[in-house]
């Protein structure tokens, strides 16, 4: 009835409810100040079932040229859910000075019930007067609803109002955002929401519902949502764009608690851009619990959730269910976003757990605004409850979840350091003890201790702990306690970077099988490389081969040997890096071997573009204690990432330097710059700067860095990007202790 109400260009419509727990006495009451009706209209439109007239002309109304959303024309039999009775009042709109019509009716649906067939009814069951309307009398239509079908209890009223509040979009989410949550919109300051042109006065008439009587809604609790945001989404999908842009800023409330977190503009492809959809929408994100009283609370949870609106008006039931997958995922917990995985995206990945930092769906205070002429590829189901889950609406759904996804990312690298900084808080904090000495020692000693050793230590603690409390020595108790808390927050810490490594693990035993396979295909490759050379070269010996035909085999022949070599080459590093024995035992490594060994996997890629690898490590130098394989691979990374940035003609260099307890290799190169302030970026996994394949180095994963760091930190070495020496554009030193 209130789409009916749009439809007949209303700007307001009032439903209101008296003695609603009363059958006999209670009413409903709709009315609009639209356009009206004309008897005609009411008799072959109204009255008609699955009446077609607004599908005549262009289906936009007459006064505001908004497009119409009826379609079936069956809107109107809800009344007959909710009453008995039907009155019909409507005054039609006109010229001045010219006549205009009134129209009363009363439908007694329990008569028409009587007949078995529409075709029995008699044509004075439907009570119709016709008259004319005052002057000054607005035009308009009121649908007046007794004898109610049954009572309404406190808990449907309450539910009804919660549907009619999200039956259109709250303030914030259509129009400007509060000044108090935002100092500017970042993507645009009003959505579109409607297909609405302008009228003969410039105007596109707004559109109001206001609940009354039985339906007063008392407290405006939008405004709550507006006051609790953190994060603001928005996502604008145009027609004629093959991109998709979003925005996510934090609210001045988040800037003013982490004064890191920034706002951030991106494009993506549109899955589709010839056919949509095309949408605007804004999400309002919370990330903590409702800070206000209880029934503020049960009804920010119960109006939360992503919605769908069509032209202005909710599509059921996106935002009740789990259409996102929002809450699925959140259960699921997956430590890496899956949806941006191949997303080229300007924003670097700083927290390596992001996945960790997902949120409910009742978080989620959004609106998706189409229109029918923007969403073509979406179809309505026959019975109104959602879109036909076809491509269009799969491509709406991904491009929502990649907004969400995304901004869950901008969060996650916003909170990162202060985490971090919280963390290394709580172990200063235990530092600064009375017994600070004491402790910082035993935390030295526990951060080179096994997982399990510090379980362990704990519950034996404990069980010390309650012994002392049964003997009634609490003071010593106390301090048993204490140290319990203190390996514990280790204990923690130490099982988070497990579980963040764990993924990393996963992909790395992976590869670890493929190479086994890969190792012996390549020892099977260089049998047939070698057995190819043999077979040219006795060919080439025999007498009757013409000029020509000898040429065409020498050159053959040299391909053939620069094959076998570089099949040499990489069987010779894998072996290094897969045998048994390249990880049995540890030992010093000599760096300079080491890294020739390094060269042996490059040394094609630099011939081809004529880079030169310089070798300065002393040949007596060595590392400490390591596999041979971990130290080859260290310098295979640091190799890989130099040939690939040093550029056609360009130079790499190894050199050693010692200080009074540590050893310092470092490996500089021509080309690309790093720049230093960013560099600890590229130590994260999956940041690569790397988007082409190569054919020898292959694509980068963003992953040689974070297993060259870890290697070495097992062996109390450090790497990181330095100043390098004039003649080269980019350094990296790893410093081990003698």
């Amino acid at each position: 009835m209130i789409k009916n109400a749009y439809d007949a260009d209303a700007t307001e419509v009032i439903v209101y409810g008296e003695h609603l727990d009363s059958p006999e006495h209670g009413s409903i009451t709709v009315m609009d100040n639209g356009v009206g009706m004309t008897v005609n209209q009411f008799t072959s439109g109204f009255l008609r079932i699955a009446s077609r007239l607004k599908d005549v002309g262009e289906r936009r109304s007459i006064r505001y040229r908004r497009r119409y959303t009826g379609v079936k024309g069956i809107g109107r039999l809800s009344a007959h859910k909710l009453a008995r009775v039907l009155e019909v009042d409507s005054i039609r709109a006109g010229a001045k000075g010219r006549r205009r019509e009134s129209l009363h009716a009363v439908i007694d649906w329990d008569v028409i019930e009587q007949y078995e067939t529409l075709d029995d009814l008699d044509s004075d069951v439907v009570v119709l007067n016709v008259g004319e309307a005052r002057e000054g009398v607005e035009s308009g239509t009121t649908l007046i609803l007794s004898k109610l079908r049954r009572a309404w209890s406190k808990s449907e009223q309450a539910r009804f109002l919660a549907d009619v509040q999200a039956f259109d979009p709250p303030r914030f989410l259509r129009g400007r955002l509060p000044r108090a949550v935002l100092s500017k919109s970042p993507l645009f300051e009003t959505p579109l929401v409607r297909d609405v042109k302008l009228d003969e006065d410039n105007t596109r008439g707004d559109f109001s519902v206001v609940l009354d009587g039985d339906f007063a809604s008392g407290d405006e609790y939008w405004e709550l949502v507006a006051e609790i945001a953190n994060w603001v989404l928005e996502i604008r999908a145009e027609p004629g764009e093959k991109t998709v842009r979003l925005a996510i800023a934090p609210t001045r409330k988040t800037q003013k608690e982490n004064p890191v977190a920034k706002e951030f503009v991106t494009a993506i492809p549109h899955p589709d851009p010839d056919n949509g959809p095309f949408f605007d929408a804004r999400v309002l994100v919370r990330e903590g619990p409702v800070n206000a009283r209880q029934d503020q609370r049960v009804w920010a949870s119960k109006t939360s959730g992503i919605r769908i609106y069509l032209e202005g008006f909710r599509v059921l039931p996106y935002g009740d269910d789990d259409w996102l997958s929002i809450d699925a995922d959140y259960t699921r917990r997956p430590r890496t976003l899956e949806m941006l995985r191949d997303l080229n995206s300007d924003i670097e990945i700083a927290d390596p757990d992001e996945g960790l930092t997902r949120l409910p769906g009742n978080n989620y205070f959004g609106a998706v605004f189409l229109t029918q002429e923007r969403a073509p590829s979406l179809r309505i189901l026959v019975n109104r409850e959602g879109f036909v889950p076809e491509a269009g609406f799969d491509n709406l759904v991904k491009l929502l979840r990649i907004g969400v996804d995304l901004c869950t990312r901008v969060r996650a690298a916003a909170a990162y350091p202060q985490r971090q900084r919280r963390r290394e808080e709580r172990r200063s904090e235990r530092v600064g003890s009375e017994h600070a000495d004491t402790e910082e020692a035993e935390i030295k000693a526990d951060a080179r201790r096994a997982l399990p050793e510090l379980v362990d230590d704990s519950v034996t603690l404990i069980h010390e702990a309650r012994t002392l409390v049964g003997e009634g020595r609490l003071d010593a108790a106390r301090q048993a306690i204490t140290q319990v808390e203190r390996k514990l927050g280790d204990t923690k810490d130490r099982v988070a970077d497990v579980i963040s490594e764990r993924s990393l693990l996963r992909i790395l035993a992976s590869v670890g099988a493929q190479m086994a396979a890969f190792v012996h295909e390549i020892n099977a490759l260089l049998g047939t490389a070698q057995a190819v050379e043999h077979a040219l070269e006795r060919t080439l010996d025999e007498s009757d081969l013409t000029r020509d035909q000898r040429k065409s085999l020498r050159a053959t022949l040299a391909t053939a040997m620069d094959l076998k070599l570089a099949l040499e080459r990489h069987a010779s590093y894998l072996m290094d890096v897969v045998t048994p024995n390249a990880r049995r035992r540890r030992s010093r490594q000599r760096l300079a071997e080491r890294f020739d060994g390094a060269v042996r996997l490059v040394h094609r890629q630099a011939e081809r573009r004529r880079i030169t690898i310089d070798n300065r490590i002393p040949v007596d130098a060595k590392s400490p204690p390591m596999f041979p394989a971990e130290l080859t691979t260290v310098f295979a990374n640091l190799l890989t990432n130099a040939v690939k940035a040093a550029g056609t003609g360009g130079r790499v260099c190894a050199s050693l330097a010692e200080g009074n307890d540590r050893v310092l290799v470092r490996i500089q190169n021509t080309g690309a710059v790093v720049d230093l302030d960013g560099a600890e970026r590229w130590f994260k996994p999956f940041e690569s700067t790397s988007w082409e394949v190569d054919a020898v180095l292959g694509q980068g994963m963003g992953l040689g860095l974070p297993i060259t760091r870890s290697v070495l930190a097992n062996y109390g070495g450090t790497i990181g990007f330095v100043e390098p020496d004039g003649a080269y554009s980019t350094a990296v030193e790893m410093a081990f202790p003698k």
